[in-house]
């Protein structure tokens, strides 16, 4: 099992895009069947948001922490999760860069492995490109309303 990546470049300011993708809290909007709890503001290492997926009481909690925050500086951001829920294990790490253009580099990492750990990593090859296809569909979601919230502001 490996780590499935998602690569855009878009023309949105990389405010907007950080701005877009560290609102956890509205993630359900772009995860089908999902429904988001977050701690209380502000975010920074140590804190912890959970997506809910499923229908009414029956589906599972992906529980998540972040390890790593650098909001926007010099031209690059950076935050890192570690899922520690009980169906899912594994990480994600989403960098953003700034471009010349005034655009921003994404570039989104994620590792999903469900548990238990050995029968999750045997069911890789299906899990892996699933869950690349997930994350294409939701981080293109996002780019889309960062760059609606900059042509709104």
């Amino acid at each position: 099992m490996g780590a499935v990546e998602v690569r855009r470049t878009v023309a949105t300011p990389l405010g907007a895009v950080w701005d877009t993708l560290t609102d956890f809290g509205a993630y359900g909007r772009w995860i089908p069947l999902t429904s988001m709890r977050t701690d209380p503001p502000p975010v920074r290492p140590g804190w912890a948001f959970a997506g809910f997926t499923g229908l009414g009481p029956l589906g599972f909690l992906d529980s998540m922490l972040v390890v790593r925050w650098e909001p926007p500086a010099d031209g690059e951001a950076r935050f890192v999760v570690r899922k520690t829920g009980r169906v899912l294990r594994g990480w994600a790490d989403v960098r953003m860069t700034a471009t010349a253009a005034g655009g921003t580099d994404v570039s989104w990492r994620e590792e999903i492995v469900p548990r238990p750990e050995p029968l999750g990593r045997l069911a890789a090859p299906a899990t892996d490109r699933v869950t690349a296809r997930l994350f294409a569909q939701a981080l293109d979601g996002m780019l889309e309303a960062a760059a609606t919230r900059t042509t709104s502001s």
